[in-house]
């Protein structure tokens, strides 16, 4: 600002001296007309003041403004926090596992802006590269059955219904879309298990995907084994009544399972997890009451773990091995846990 005004003054100095040379130029010419004297000193005097005005702390307070609002548009913090393959386990069950021969390049996780209870859970991500491809794999926890996590906000150039082979006992519907752009090429693949209520997303980048099976992708990294509710009843077991609600129960960073232990008897096994590097284990036995829907148990063993940054073990501590409590099954298949010692899931309803 101080430069602008010094600019002016010069331009009003260089017009008067202007105009000064021109009258005295030729003495046949009439004379030229000039500012007064007086408006001159007045126009320089203005311009004094201004640059006065202009102190080195006023120009050191814009410096400081302009380089607040330039950091509060560049400095955003990243919502996205690096994690282990462990820790995506235990914030999203039935997880992914990755493809063979894959290079995995990391797991992330995003907690979600609303949460209540638990739900939805936190966002997880997987990103891995295949024979030249970058793929984007994307699961969470109860998301809304519709609800897109994908991120991949294209055009598409085509869409059909595709069903999973592997996922879902051999009947899970999915949704194939391809985006085509100036040389370049993107797959998307969204499917939903609403048998647990989680949502999952697999993207494909690449300059040529002709001919590329996103599905056949996606059948691989079924993982069997972090399958939940996959306890078939032994055949001593089958006319237990408890058999008929066994499987896994879910609420926000905890679940329970049941399982059937001769005639009436149940294995309950609890997993609840406070932070990313730390969870509790509860075992216990217990017995059905098929007038009160009720199993009642006295033989609580709570472990307490820690983990390592590799999602390893680090500390197991037992809390108690004679811990008292109830499992009932509501009329509406949930599964309400009251724990008579830590009271972690009192009056929560617990579902499949």
């Amino acid at each position: 600002m101080k430069k602008g005004k010094r600019i002016v003054a010069m331009i009003m100095a260089g017009l008067l001296a202007g105009a000064l040379m021109t009258g005295c130029s030729s003495n046949t010419e009439a004379p030229t007309e000039t500012a007064p004297a007086t408006d001159v000193a007045e126009a320089d005097q203005e311009t004094t003041e201004t640059e006065e005005a202009q102190t080195p702390e006023t120009e050191e307070a814009e410096v400081e403004e302009a380089e607040d609002v330039e950091a509060g548009e560049t400095e955003m913090a990243n919502p996205w926090k690096d994690c282990t393959e462990a820790e995506a386990k235990e914030a999203c069950p039935r997880l992914f596992k990755a493809p063979e021969g894959a290079m995995v390049n990391g797991w992330s996780m995003m907690e979600p802006a609303n949460s209540e209870g638990g739900v939805p859970g936190p966002l997880v991500q997987m990103d891995f590269r295949n024979e030249g491809v970058t793929f984007c794999a994307r699961a969470q926890y109860g998301a809304a059955e519709n609800e897109d996590i994908s991120g991949a906000n294209y055009e598409w150039t085509t869409t059909e219904d595709v069903t999973l082979a592997n996922w879902g006992e051999g009947n899970m519907p999915a949704k194939y879309s391809r985006c085509m752009d100036e040389g370049w090429t993107v797959d998307l693949l969204t499917w939903y298990d609403i048998e647990i209520g989680i949502a999952y997303s697999l993207t494909a980048e690449a300059a040529d995907l002709e001919g590329f099976d996103l599905q056949a992708i996606a059948e691989q990294m079924f993982d069997g084994e972090n399958d939940p509710t996959d306890s078939i009843p032994d055949d001593e077991n089958a006319e237990n009544p408890v058999a008929e609600y066994a499987g896994q129960y879910y609420i926000g960073k905890g679940n329970l399972s049941i399982s059937p232990e001769g005639t009436d008897g149940a294995l309950i096994e609890v997993w609840w997890g406070s932070s990313a590097a730390e969870h509790s284990e509860w075992v216990m036995h217990g017995t059905f009451d098929e007038s009160t829907m009720t199993i009642t148990y006295s033989d609580c063993e709570k472990h307490d773990f820690t983990l390592n940054e590799d999602g390893e073990v680090e500390k197991d501590e037992t809390a108690y091995t004679d811990g008292t409590g109830s499992v009932k099954i509501n009329d509406n298949g949930s599964v309400t846990w009251t724990d008579d010692q830590d009271h972690i899931a009192d009056d929560l309803e617990m579902t499949k």
